[in-house]
């Protein structure tokens, strides 16, 4: 049931597995850095660290971790021991409450099996953080991303009862500072009314998909002002791609916002979705886009990668649904045609795993038709297996989202006609996971 090739990526795996092994889980091969970084295994081996409602004290502190959802982030130490920090989506265990929350798992990689140090809930909705000395009640909480550091960013939304929403207590980006054995500390680093890198526009209200690597450089989608001078004819709202870092969010630049042509195309961005950064400045991007003209009815999709460095003509189109570009005209131009919804990965050689669906509707499966697994290197993208209408149980029937290596190694999650858990590894070939 999976199908891959020799690629491999140890942090997204723990992502994979951590809802299949109903558990937060270790691999026992090497370290994982960054967004997406890894190397070619000889062979895992599996620790599992911490139960969902285990319940339990670590180092005198209560866990309160009750049920674990798929969002892990993992920044494991770089030298392949001392303390290291897996971040989780979950909600706290009864009596404490049942609220949602990211917890911080602080963990010994120095010993075999590595050891929880502590589990601490560091931000539930509902519940009270102090930014900058300052209390706050969380609302909303974005996925996040972290690095090997131990550093984790998310998007919070501020709990306002009220119908007027202060500044202060806006939508924002927010950094997590771990410390030792000890609790870490937040501080917001950008915020609704702050200006952009470029001085171009303002911050809005609404923050999207976060990415960070090892040196503190982080990529984000986010709304912004739009200029009245602008004359975008069809676009209400603006959102764009910020390349900034979280020491300094003042500088860096805009890769691209509303109203930006598409690489090759005719087509013009309407909205940033999901976004990867890697080693090196290698970002991909999933926007919604649409062809202009008074007849267009539709927006479409489309995979953008690229060097946060580099100028626009230096970006890549991967994929790009019908309503962008013609099947036949992606085709000419080595384009995948079709719509991109998952989340794609990026390496620091800008090789991009990714999946698309071709945009058919099947009423008898109740989705798209057809998903195919996707692989772009070197400015040539290629499928590497699609799905099938009728999977029978060495046929795969859905791709959940792909992870990719330092090297270029690609995994994916698929999942047969049975829909029954299970962890597929296979020894230098491929790792995978199906449902």
């Amino acid at each position: 049931m999976s199908d891959t090739t020799r690629k491999s990526s140890r942090r997204d795996l723990l992502k994979t597995v951590g809802g299949v092994l109903g558990g937060v889980s270790l691999l026992g091969h090497g370290t994982a850095q960054g967004q997406a970084i890894g190397s070619i295994p000889s062979g895992y081996d599996f620790y599992r660290v911490l139960r969902a409602n285990e319940g339990g004290r670590f180092a005198g502190i209560q866990n309160t971790l009750g049920d674990i959802s798929g969002s892990v982030m993992m920044a494991s130490p770089p030298s392949s021991s001392g303390l290291g920090y897996v971040y989780v989506h979950g909600t706290q265990s009864l009596p404490y409450g049942t609220d949602s929350g990211v917890f911080e798992v602080a963990i010994n990689f120095s010993e075999t099996p590595p050891v929880v140090q502590r589990v601490l809930p560091i931000a539930i909705e509902r519940g009270l953080i102090y930014v900058d000395g300052r209390a706050r009640v969380v609302g909303h909480i974005g996925t996040g991303a972290s690095n090997a550091q131990g550093q984790f960013v998310t998007t919070i939304e501020p709990y306002e009862p009220s119908a007027q929403i202060e500044t202060e207590n806006s939508p924002g980006v927010y950094l997590y500072q771990p410390h030792g054995n000890g609790g870490g500390a937040w501080s917001r680093i950008i915020g609704f009314g702050d200006e952009v890198p470029d001085g171009s526009s303002l911050y809005g209200g609404d923050f999207g998909d976060v990415a960070l690597d090892n040196d503190g450089n982080l990529l984000l989608a986010a709304a912004t002002t739009h200029d009245p001078s602008d004359s975008v004819s069809g676009f209400g709202s603006s959102q764009a791609l910020i390349s900034t870092s979280i020491g300094s969010t003042n500088r860096g630049r805009v890769l691209l916002q509303t109203g930006d042509l598409l690489p090759f195309g005719a087509a013009v961005v309407e909205a940033v979705g999901l976004v990867d950064l890697a080693p090196r400045n290698a970002f991909a991007a999933q926007v919604t886009a649409r062809r202009l003209g008074p007849s267009v009815l539709r927006s479409g999709t489309a995979l953008i990668v690229g060097n946060t460095q580099g100028g626009p003509g230096q970006q890549g189109l991967v994929a790009a649904s019908p309503e962008l570009m013609p099947p036949g005209l992606a085709s000419q131009r080595n384009i995948i045609s079709g719509e991109t919804f998952f989340g794609a990965r990026v390496d620091p050689l800008l090789d991009v795993g990714f999946v698309t669906h071709d945009g058919t509707f099947e009423p008898s499966i109740g989705s798209n038709a057809i998903e195919a697994l996707g692989y772009y290197s070197r400015g040539l993208a290629r499928n590497i297996q699609n799905t099938q209408l009728s999977a029978s149980e060495n046929q795969v029937a859905a791709f959940g989202a792909p992870c990719i290596g330092s090297t270029g190694d690609v995994r994916h999650r698929d999942a047969g006609q049975r829909q029954e858990p299970a962890l597929h590894l296979q020894w230098r070939e491929f790792a995978s996971c199906a449902e």
